[in-house]
Parts: structure tokens; C-alpha cells; sequence
């Protein structure tokens, strides 16, 4: 091997020099130098039914009225709820979908009171009941739901499945009956009629009483009764 030149030698202490500084200034800028890091934003804090049911938009009665009247009814989105805000005396509901509930003895002594009738495909069972259906051996089951001022009552006497079980419910075959002619009401907007307010969101179906805030929230998993606010 030859011996290093005077160039040589330069070269070799300039190459050293460079290595040095690069070493110097990573070891600098990893010991001193802080990288700012942007906190990730938080989810705010969940919307009760009601106030969430407040936000949405609100549709035009119009929009979705097929029959006219004082009375609208409307399929959700995610089809497993129809609703109806109607009238209701002594237990009959003025049904713009399903005659068998506008059926039965009317009895004129009772009042006649703005309702809100639901019936959902999917839904979770009642609480127990212990009566025998008022004497008629029939079943206590869930699926229906009403609202009056009097406040929201969830689940029923009856035998066999409901008109939106029958027709959009588990298994059911296709649908050509009158839910799968109703208008739409979308997830995210709300309809307001005689008092009561509906709409579809994270919570299933939310129907209040407008002036009170109180009502239910139901969907295929839960059903809550929402207190006034």
C-alpha cells in the first residue's frame, strides 16, 4: 500500500470533519428539538333522543300526506318502522294503513285524541306481564307502540304478527302490501303534525309531544320512554 499523500491526508480530514458535523447536528436535534403533536379531537358528548330529534330538518307535512286529512304515515328508512300520526279513541286508531285498527266498537262517550302510532319489523320483547290480557288469554307482545298526552305505552294484547312484521318483517316475502306504498321519511329528518314530532336517527324512531319533550325512542334492539324536558 502506498503512504498517504499530503492530498490525501486532506481529503481523509475533510471526509472526518463532515461525518462529525452530521453527527453532531442529528445528536442535537434528537435531544433538544420537540416535534408539536395535535391532540386528537375528542367525539363530543351523545345527543339525547330528543335533542337529537330537535336538530333535525323538518319536512313538510305535505310532502309525505297520501291521503289527505289530519292524519300522515311514513316508512323509516332502514324499513323496520312504520308510524302513523292520527286520532285515537278507546283504543281504535284512525289507521290510514291498516283497517283493522280503525275497527271495533267505537264508543262516542270517549275522547277522541291526537296519537302517535308505530309498528316496527324488528323489535326487543316487553317487560313481563303477569295480567291475562284483560281476560282474553291473548298474548302480551311487543312491536306496537302508542303516544298520547297521556304519555307512551309500548307492546300489546293480540295473536299472530302485526301488519309491518307480516310484510317487512323477518322472512317475510316480498313486500307489495300498503307499507311498502308509503312515503319515506329519511334518517335525519323530521315531521311534525297535530302537536307530535317524529324523525329517524341514531336513536331508531323518536316521537315526542312537541311542547313536552316527552315520548319513545325505539328501534330493533331497544325501546326507551323519554321523560318530559
Amino acid at each position: 500500500m502506498q503512504p498517504a499523500t499530503g492530498e490525501a491526508h486532506r481529503r481523509v480530514r475533510i471526509r472526518a470533519a463532515v461525518v462529525g458535523w452530521v453527527l453532531s447536528a442529528t445528536a442535537a436535534l434528537t435531544g433538544c428539538v420537540e416535534v408539536p403533536v395535535s391532540p386528537v379531537p375528542s367525539a363530543g358528548p351523545e345527543l339525547s333522543p330528543q335533542a337529537e330529534l330537535a336538530a333535525m330538518p323538518e319536512v313538510p307535512v305535505e310532502e309525505l300526506q297520501t291521503g289527505g286529512g289530519e292524519t300522515v304515515a311514513f316508512l323509516t328508512e332502514n324499513r323496520n318502522a312504520y308510524c302513523a300520526i292520527t286520532t285515537e279513541q278507546g283504543g281504535i286508531i284512525n289507521s290510514p294503513v291498516d283497517p283493522r285498527l280503525s275497527g271495533g266498537q267505537r264508543d262516542d262517550a270517549v275522547l277522541e285524541v291526537p296519537a302517535v302510532y308505530c309498528e316496527l319489523a324488528r323489535y326487543p320483547d316487553p317487560p313481563e306481564i303477569t295480567d291475562d290480557c284483560y281476560g282474553t288469554g291473548l298474548g302480551f307482545k311487543g312491536g306496537t307502540v302508542l303516544l298520547t298526552a297521556d304519555g307512551a305505552s309500548y307492546g300489546g294484547c293480540r295473536v299472530g304478527m302485526t301488519l309491518m312484521e307480516s310484510e317487512l318483517g323477518p322472512g317475510a316475502g316480498s313486500a307489495e302490501g300498503p307499507l311498502a306504498r308509503l312515503p319515506v321519511l329519511e334518517d335525519g329528518l323530521a315531521l311534525e303534525l297535530n302537536g307530535f314530532r317524529c324523525g329517524s336517527g341514531e336513536h331508531g324512531i323518536v316521537c315526542v309531544e312537541a311542547g313536552t319533550g316527552s315520548g319513545f325512542a325505539a328501534s330493533a334492539d331497544a325501546f326507551e320512554v323519554l321523560a318530559a324536558q
